[in-house]
């Protein structure tokens, strides 16, 4: 059968140290230490696609409040410091890291078939909600109360992810040692896999919605901003409109306004965060923005164009391990 690149992207972090043969035969699993590979996990171009390949942008609170789980996943495997592989003796391997704050209390795994193929992934989460005032820290369950979340394609088994399962269970070095204490203080507060849910990914999730969308933005806009993406923030008349905690601002920034004068700012723009290869992004827009000039500004790739509502652009920035952000501007015409 023919490898995927999800194969061979792992293979480009550390896998070059395999197991011995009598090791991948044995009748456990073996869990082996990498070294810090060049990039994150969490950096890894076709591991960000396949994580999106099955959660879509769909949101939910596991580590953080209404977050997209794509970013929660990818956060929980951040650190290049302990990334671990588990082999099976069917074939199957676990990756994983933890987050890279705390003592790995938050941390995700990759479930991958013999051939390449990610199957499961898994976020070890304190089911993350909301503070009751804005200013204060989020609010977790405690650490015996932490919770398994398994993310599966619709139709998988519960039992195909059994070996996230075996991940959950083994501690980061911190966490085990307070398992192990004689203060029995210690081992009641250390963490334990409380509870497991199965969740089935939605990859066709939109990653927008139209309510989101600002006053003034113009509909004939609406094909440009991509579904393989969330909003980030939107402005109108020149204040910000979203996120809420910053509404009524002006749209620039003094530092902005001095980087990239305007002659008029924008009636309307809305910017979205994407983890899709700026490469694919910009072929999307070169279809989607037909007529539209394309230029390179910096770090930035601009189309500028005009329609039935007046002139736009799009922005396309790539900001690398947390995503593409792509800016869609209107000016409507006077």
């Amino acid at each position: 059968m023919k490898k995927t690149l999800i194969q061979s992207a792992l293979a480009s972090l550390v896998f070059a140290c395999a197991l011995t043969a009598h090791a991948q035969d044995a009748a456990a699993p073996v869990t082996t230490e990498l070294p810090p590979p060049a990039l994150r996990l969490s950096e890894q171009t076709r591991i960000r696609s396949a994580v999106i390949g099955l959660v879509g942008y769909a949101r939910g609170s596991y580590t953080e409040p209404d977050t997209l789980i794509a970013q929660q996943l990818l956060e929980g495997m951040r650190s290049k410091f302990d990334v671990t592989r588990t082999v099976w003796p069917d074939g199957r391997q676990v990756i994983a890291s933890v987050s890279g704050g705390g003592h790995g209390e938050e941390r995700a795994a990759m479930l991958i078939d013999a051939d390449g193929r990610v199957q499961a992934v898994g976020l070890v989460n304190g089911h993350c909600r909301a503070p009751a005032k804005r200013d204060e820290p989020k609010v977790c369950n405690p650490l015996p109360q932490t919770v398994l979340s398994v993310f599966q394609r619709a139709g998988a088994s519960q039992a195909d992810a059994a070996p996230l399962v075996a991940w959950s269970k083994q501690l980061p070095s911190f966490l085990a040692a307070m398992a192990d204490s004689d203060d029995p203080a210690d081992v009641a507060a250390a963490q334990k896999i409380a509870s497991v849910e199965y969740i089935t990914g939605q990859p066709g999730v939109p990653g927008w919605r139209a309510e989101q969308l600002p006053p003034g933005f113009p509909a004939s806009l609406h094909p440009l901003l991509v579904q393989t993406a969330e909003v980030n923030s939107t402005a109108s008349a020149g204040k910000i409109v979203l996120p809420k905690g910053l509404a009524g601002l002006p749209m620039r920034t003094a530092y902005q306004s001095a980087q990239r004068p305007e002659a008029r700012l924008p009636d309307a723009e809305v910017t979205l965060r994407s983890y899709e290869p700026i490469a694919k992004l910009v072929d999307a827009y070169r279809e989607l923005a037909k007529g539209a000039t394309l230029d390179e500004e910096g770090r930035e790739v601009v189309f500028n164009g005009t329609d039935g509502a007046g002139r736009y652009s799009v922005r396309l920035r790539d900001a690398k391990e947390t995503g593409v952000y792509i800016t869609v501007a209107s000016w409507k015409r006077k």
